[in-house]
C-alpha cells in the first residue's frame, strides 16, 4: 500500500508558514485582509497538520524501522506533534479573542511566540521528514 503521509504534508506546511507570514504582514501594515487570511491559513493548516499527524502515525506503524531511522522517526513525530499542539493553542487563543493582534499586550506576545515557534517546528519537522526519505530511504521500496 502506498504511504499516505507524503500526500498530506504539503498543504499544512504551506498554510502554516503562510499564516505566520500574513500575521507578520498584518502587524507591519495594519491591513485587515492580512489578519483575516492569517486566521484562515492557521485554521486550515492546523486541520491539515492533524491529518498529516494521523497519516504519519499509520504509515510509521505499517513499516516501523528497527535501525538508526527509529531515532529520526521519533524526532520527526515529536516535532510534528509539538507543532500541531502549538498551532492548536494559537488557534484557540485566536478564536477566544479575534482582536488579539490588534492590541499590544502580553497575550499578543504569547500568541505571536506560539506562531513563531510553530513555524520553526514546521521547518525542522519538514527537514526531518525529508532526511528520513532522502537520507535514510524510509518509505522507498
Amino acid at each position: 500500500m502506498y504511504p499516505l503521509h507524503p500526500l498530506t504534508v504539503h498543504f499544512p506546511i504551506a498554510l502554516l508558514l503562510a499564516g505566520g507570514l500574513l500575521s507578520w504582514l498584518y502587524l507591519r501594515s495594519g491591513h485587515e485582509a492580512y489578519e483575516t487570511s492569517a486566521f484562515h491559513c492557521l485554521s486550515l493548516g492546523w486541520l491539515g497538520a492533524s491529518l498529516a499527524l494521523l497519516t504519519g502515525a499509520l504509515d510509521a506503524l505499517r513499516q516501523l524501522p528497527l535501525d538508526d531511522a527509529l531515532l529520526w522517526l521519533n524526532l520527526h513525530a515529536l516535532s510534528g506533534l509539538a507543532l500541531t499542539l502549538l498551532f492548536g493553542q494559537a488557534l484557540l487563543e485566536r478564536r477566544r479573542d479575534p482582536t488579539i493582534l490588534k492590541q499590544a499586550s502580553p497575550r499578543r506576545r504569547a500568541y505571536l511566540t506560539r506562531i513563531a515557534l510553530g513555524c520553526l517546528l514546521v521547518v525542522v519537522s519538514g527537514w526531518l521528514g525529508g532526511y528520513l526519505v532522502y537520507g535514510l530511504g524510509l518509505g522507498i521500496e
